[in-house]
């Protein structure tokens, strides 16, 4: 896992020599003392899709959508299925092509993870992972459907998985001065995910518009212990819809990496809710 990290990294300072475009811009951000956060929604809409582009030392590198494709039957639940799908850009595939998707079963009324699958293509490297939550006795099963192992862990009784996570917090209540906790299940091993509701901003996107939005700030446990490979913040809008709108991971493992940034792009709603 490293070393195709490490690939792409050498690739992306290649793409950012040679690159032609123009560079991302980076948010307008001011801070508010304005509106209070309003109390998010509990549903989602149908249809919604949010693109960001992906960005490193203002170099765009790819794009990430996050869809909710549908509201399904899936193993006896009523579930929004959530698709995300993460390329690289035309210049960085023809170095080093990402294609990952992934895909959350979220249940409509616990808002908890049914199932998970990630079919990930990075380089010559591939997975296709299929992972199934039992509640009742408190399991998560990994299905490796590439090599055909199968791994267990134990979750806990509200475990999510790295995409429902991200649905989930956006239905949580806060206010400024807030810390949140979710428990995030991910290759086999259960993290606690914090995350510190700081201040509001007024936060100006390009090409999308100016929002009252906050500032969150993640961080990582796993056994108790702080995760320090990298740090994060993000910016979500202060309505009921709690939009992400613009996203920062700086890389601590390699610090000549700096940050990688992910700006939201587009806002489309593909059918009725």
């Amino acid at each position: 896992m490293k070393k195709r990290i490490f690939v792409l990294l050498l690739l992306l300072l290649f793409a950012a020599g040679c690159a032609r475009t123009a560079k991302i811009r980076r948010l307008a951000v001011r801070d508010s003392a304005g509106e209070e956060i309003a109390k998010p929604s509990a549903r989602f809409t149908v249809g919604e899709r949010f693109t960001y582009v992906a960005a490193w030392k203002g170099i765009h590198v790819g794009r990430v959508t996050a869809t909710i494709e549908d509201l399904i039957r899936f193993k006896g639940y009523e579930v929004y299925k959530i698709v995300v799908v993460a390329k690289t850009s035309d210049f960085l595939s023809k170095l080093f092509k990402v294609e990952d998707t992934f895909i959350s079963y979220m249940d409509k009324d616990k808002l908890i993870s049914r199932g998970f699958e990630a079919t990930i293509r990075e380089g010559r490297y591939k997975k296709d992972l299929v992972v199934d939550y039992d509640f009742e006795k408190c399991v998560a099963t990994f299905k490796n459907l590439r090599d055909g192992t199968v791994k267990t862990c134990p979750i806990e009784e509200n475990v999510q998985d790295p995409i429902s996570a991200a649905y989930f917090f956006r239905t949580i209540p806060v206010k400024v001065g807030d810390r949140i906790k979710l428990t995030v299940n991910l290759n086999e091993k259960n993290y606690e995910v914090f995350g510190n509701i700081e201040k509001s901003s007024i936060t100006t996107v390009p090409a999308i518009g100016t929002f009252n939005a906050f500032l969150v700030r993640p961080y990582i446990k796993l056994k108790g212990k702080l995760e320090r490979r990298g740090k994060a913040w993000g910016y979500f809008s202060q309505d009921e819809k709690r939009i992400g709108l613009y996203m920062v991971v700086k890389v601590l493992e390699i610090p000549w990496i700096g940050e990688i940034t992910a700006t939201l792009e587009r806002v489309e709603y593909l059918q009725a809710s």
